[in-house]
């Protein structure tokens, strides 16, 4: 392989490495400037409640079920969590695949060993987001027909 080819392979590697850990962080950054600001939403919520008995009957008003509502729907929500792994699944696959010609292209053992692991990861991922489908669908469906009986 040319040895100046290989250089400029490295050079662009180190970029998008750069690229790539400067994303992640800003990436953290959002989001810990966004759970910042809904903890502190929150916290200007509850302080607005003078007892305990007019924070429960806010708790019991619609608009306090929804306010509880939107807190299990995001932790507990299966759809979002299998579509997340859906999503990270898909690229990681294309990104080993790139990988993997861009390492057959160029001759380099070291872009053909990250391309398998990152398309072996995909693979990963999207088996468990269908196999997490699957699972929540059932439990759906026995969950219907133990509402039905009763």
């Amino acid at each position: 392989m040319d040895p100046m080819l290989e250089g400029q392979l490295k050079e662009w590697f180190v970029l998008m490495a750069a690229f790539g850990l400067f994303g992640w962080v800003a990436y953290l950054g959002a989001s810990i400037a966004r759970r910042k600001q809904k903890n502190d939403m929150q916290r200007a919520l509850l302080e607005k409640f003078s007892s305990a008995h007019d924070f429960a009957e806010f708790m019991q008003s619609p608009a306090g079920q929804k306010y509880v509502l939107s807190f299990t729907d995001a932790v507990t929500s299966p759809l979002s969590s299998i579509m997340n792994a859906v999503k990270i699944g898909l690229v990681m696959l294309f990104s080993g695949a790139a990988l993997i010609a861009s390492g057959q292209r160029h001759g380099l053992w070291l872009l053909d060993t990250l391309g398998m692991l990152f398309t072996c990861s995909g693979f990963g991922f999207l088996i468990s987001a269908a196999f997490s489908y699957f699972l929540a669908r059932k439990s759906r469906l026995s969950e219907s027909k133990t509402a039905a009986r009763e």
